[in-house]
């Protein structure tokens, strides 16, 4: 994976004291089911969905990106990891253009509560894979 883009601090407190909060939502009423970061100060947000019933499918990616406000975009990660509190999002182009040009994406996120930061990472490598 290369070299993180987007640093945040080494806490869950971004540098302007925000909080990046991770949580997995599961929306029967919308069709989707999402993991959202979210920055508790901006309202900034990362959000990973995929439609439910999930569709199967070998050509094409079926799981989208937005910022919350943008338009789903289709697929979009190169690849991710977490370390720790840490999670790191490689982005194709088109994907880091949305996410204001940052091929990386790397934050700090703490869970909502009653979940878990491994709850999350298994939710976002279900939605990728």
């Amino acid at each position: 994976m290369p070299k993180p883009a987007v640093e945040a601090t080494a806490s869950a407190r971004c540098d302007d004291g925000s909080v990046i909060v991770a949580s997995y939502d599961r929306l029967e009423r919308h069709g989707i089911e999402a993991v959202v970061f979210l920055d508790t100060e901006s309202g900034e947000c990362f959000q990973i969905q995929r439609d439910l019933p999930a569709p199967v499918t070998d050509s094409a990616p079926t799981y989208h990106l937005t910022t919350g406000v943008s338009s789903p975009l289709a697929g979009g990660i190169v690849d991710w990891r977490r370390v720790d509190d840490r999670f790191e999002f490689a982005l194709t182009p088109r994907a880091a253009r949305i996410f204001g040009g940052a091929d990386v994406l790397s934050f700090v996120a703490e869970p909502t509560d009653g979940m878990t930061l491994e709850d999350i990472a298994d939710h976002v490598e279900r939605l990728v894979r």
